[in-house]
């Protein structure tokens, strides 16, 4: 799963056309469920004012956003099913600016420019995580949120030890999606103190490509 754009440069043709086309109509099917809906509004209910959202793919969490928020400044590496996404965008209850950047550089917004930052289904595909979490980390204010709904490594060894078998496979089936990410753990390691934090398996996935982390963590 991802939120994020597919990789872009080289390959052939034909994986040209399944990340760039296929993979994309593919996700946005999937990840734009009722189920997938409730959890992107449990995730998001706590975002306010200004929000950053990190792998804004075909714009699925514009609809699930609290009235507390005041703008989105959304970055992802790609832009992808464009006439739905300005569809999307057109029907925001508040301003959205897109900017076409890969997250795990630095982004040009100064220091604490954010109360609230997100990420669904994204994390996984950041291919310089580290560097995209302290960049978040960065830009939100003091006391800000990062709100997060990712899926990554499972607790239990047999299905962790599964997930690093197929992961060189997922990499390349899921435009650059990992399955083994231990999603917390990195996120404490850019900084950030988890307040909140749900561990589940997806209904109707297994678990080794469904294992979810739906939390909250505050810029201490």
């Amino acid at each position: 799963m991802t939120g994020h754009g597919p990789r872009t440069g080289g390959g052939p043709p034909e994986m040209g056309i399944y990340s760039d086309h296929i993979f994309p109509r593919l996700m946005d099917g999937s990840l734009g469920g009722q189920q997938q809906r409730v959890y992107r509004e449990r995730t998001l209910a706590p975002a306010r004012g200004e929000v950053l959202e990190i792998g804004f793919g075909t714009g699925l969490n514009l609809s699930s956003y609290p009235p507390d928020v005041s703008r989105l400044v959304a970055v992802d590496r790609t832009t992808m099913l464009e006439p739905r996404v300005r569809g999307r965008v057109a029907r925001a209850p508040f301003p959205v600016e897109r900017h076409e950047l890969d997250a795990g550089g630095r982004l040009p917004f100064p220091d604490a420019s954010f109360d609230t930052a997100v990420s669904t289904w994204t994390l996984c595909s950041i291919e310089a995580l580290p560097d995209a979490l302290r960049e978040i980390f960065r830009l939100l204010r003091p006391g800000g949120s990062f709100l997060f709904l990712e899926h990554g490594r499972s607790d239990r060894s047999m299905v962790a030890t599964f997930q690093d078998l197929v992961n060189p496979i997922q990499n390349v089936v899921g435009c650059g999606c990992n399955l083994n990410r231990k999603i917390d753990d990195e996120i404490r390691r850019a900084g950030f103190q988890i307040t909140h934090l749900e561990r589940f398996r997806f209904p109707g996935v297994p678990r080794a490509f469904g294992e979810v982390y739906l939390g909250s963590a505050t810029h201490a």
